[in-house]
């Protein structure tokens, strides 16, 4: 896989948010070319969705880039209310999620906070530097048609009387150009739901005096006027989040007029002593609930705003829209280089569309808890975060390329069918479809202690666990590793603790091949003891979800048969 040079593009991506980023990001991580374009002549500035949630973080690990990431980033810090009508002493100080603890299947434990602006410059810096991939800004999409064998858009790059008009043809086109994109528009989808015009924000990032930088500062009530004033990390910047009642508001005065908003914060949080010494950014929001019926139609697809929008609270919008690439990038790696069937490519829409349909049913109901007719004046419960909110529990049970024979064959009709929790709120035990556990304190042939999620996995290829160490497990298993592309597939052996893999029959099997002894068991308290049915194969797709759960090399078979040409 070339990743140095990034010529002849195969893949159009419309949009360089963090969705079009990581799309962007992740195909070049995987060898695949890709011109990424963007309508604006410069980055955004703005915090926007700050919330980068545990599980997300494992992805971006994935992709290589967490540590980029956590360098600018802060931990979630304390919420603070204060007592009206001064708004000096506090009420109450707590958290929306106590801390949490590493475990050996969750090594991240919390989420952390990070502006959009500044996560994608590190998206976008990686990008260049390692991928030799550049956002084209100034750059806008214009039309484009479809055919069977690919996509021509037409593309329109300089500032008006200097523009240029190009016509390209690549293999597919991704939408991540948002709520009013020409993507979504162009492909005649509908933009399903509700707006509430009654209930207005005002977001800005603000440089303000006069207060500290450990809590997350919160003055009013959500259902009057409120002000909320969260530290960033950048020394004196916090961003504002503002609620107003009363339909006579000027908003238009507040954002444009330095005066104005800082006379509207003093008066609601009775301080006086706040000083605004700097407007970075303002702008005013209004709840919109949206999603496509559909992510995808034939060669063009739909990824993060430009398929469905909603309430931040929660914390969810920019974590879908990067699992939204995650899941699509290595379907479209893999057909773009004639290794899987096209047919591969439904997947992202069957797999995605229920998530996203219980992510905006999570999302609007926070929404009414924090701030709407349910909401309650001082119930600080209205805050807390954190479990499913985490996205732990995010699975594909139903998807029809997972394969699982713990319930023995299973109809595909009737797996379509059956009830789905996209969140795992009730799901037990671990099933084909579920988010793949980490393991720590695995050890090598070599002595060498390794664990899954930085050394065993890889977003390059899948990997299957054979729980066992018998050789005759792996010689038919083996065999097959013959029958599917070059370094698409690892495989690791998991012995039991004490059963180490030096002196046995399968030691010295070949490339492609490692040996592992689960000296703490985690790998066997994680995986196969959640098992039923005697199933000890695990296939682990590139995304870190789990492909198959199987006891037989011939069922395994039939998952592959589903994943390459």
């Amino acid at each position: 896989m070339d990743t140095s040079t990034n010529r002849n593009p195969k893949i159009l991506i419309a949009g360089a948010g963090p969705s079009g980023l990581v799309l962007a990001l992740a195909l070049r991580r995987l060898g695949i070319s890709v011109k990424i374009i963007e309508k604006a002549s410069t980055p955004s500035v703005g915090q926007r969705g700050p919330g980068i949630q545990p599980r997300t973080q494992e992805l971006f690990q994935a992709l290589g880039v967490l540590d980029d990431i956590r360098r600018h980033a802060i931990s979630w810090p304390p919420m603070r209310s204060y007592v009206p009508p001064e708004g000096i002493i506090p009420l109450k100080t707590f958290r929306m999620a106590p801390a949490g603890n590493p475990t050996p299947d969750r090594p991240i434990a919390d989420p952390i906070a990070l502006g959009q602006d500044v996560l994608e410059g590190v998206l976008r810096a990686v990008l260049k530097e390692t991928y030799s991939c550049e956002v084209e800004f100034g750059t806008r999409l214009v039309s484009f048609t479809q055919d069977a064998g690919g996509v021509d858009a037409v593309v329109v790059k300089g500032d008006a009387g200097q523009e240029e008009t190009l016509t390209q043809r690549f293999d597919f086109l991704v939408g991540a150009d948002g709520a009013r994109g020409i993507v979504r528009k162009q492909l005649g989808l509908d933009f399903l739901g509700e707006s509430r015009p009654s209930v207005k924000f005002i977001i800005a990032d603000l440089r303000v005096q006069g207060i500290d930088e450990d809590h997350w500062h919160i003055w009013g009530d959500s259902k009057a006027d409120s002000v909320m004033l969260r530290p960033t990390g950048k020394p004196g910047l916090f961003g504002l989040v503002m609620t107003l009642a009363g339909s006579d508001i000027d908003y238009d005065a507040i954002m444009k007029d330095h005066t104005v908003l800082q006379n509207t914060i003093n008066i609601i949080t009775g301080r006086k002593d706040l000083n605004i010494t700097e407007v970075v950014w303002i702008t005013q929001w209004t709840p919109n609930i949206r999603m496509t019926d559909t992510f995808s139609v034939d060669r063009c697809f739909l990824v993060g705003d430009a398929a469905h929008i909603h309430s931040p609270t929660g914390g969810q919008g920019l974590n879908s829209s990067v699992q939204d690439s995650f899941n699509l990038a290595w379907k479209l790696a893999l057909v773009v280089q004639s290794k899987a069937p096209k047919a591969l490519l439904n997947s992202y829409n069957d797999e995605r569309l229920p998530v996203i349909a219980e992510m905006l049913h999570k999302s609007t109901g926070l929404l009414d808890r924090t701030v709407g007719d349910t909401s309650t004046t001082g119930d600080i419960s209205r805050w807390e975060r954190g479990g499913a909110l985490f996205m732990f529990g995010i699975n594909y049970r139903w998807s029809p390329i997972v394969v699982d024979e713990q319930d023995g064959d299973e109809n595909p009709t009737a797996k379509a069918e059956s009830p789905k929790d996209p969140y795992g709120i009730h799901i037990r035990g671990l099933k084909a479809g579920d988010r793949a556990p980490d393991a720590s304190e695995l050890k090598n042939i070599r002595g060498t202690s390794v664990r899954l999620f930085n050394d065993v996995f890889h977003f390059s290829c899948h990997t299957v666990l054979v729980f066992s160490s018998a050789p005759e497990r792996y010689s038919t298993l083996l065999a097959q590793l013959a029958h599917y592309p070059q370094g698409l597939v690892s495989w690791i052996a998991v012995f039991p603790a004490g059963v180490s893999g030096s002196d046995t029959e399968i030691s010295h099997v070949g490339a492609g091949f490692m040996i592992l002894e689960d000296t703490k068991g985690h790998a066997y308290v994680g995986y196969h003891r959640r098992f039923e049915g005697g199933c000890d194969i695990v296939a682990v797709r590139p995304d870190g979800i789990i492909g198959a759960v199987v006891r037989s090399p011939e069922a395994l078979e039939h998952y592959f048969a589903q994943i390459f040409a």
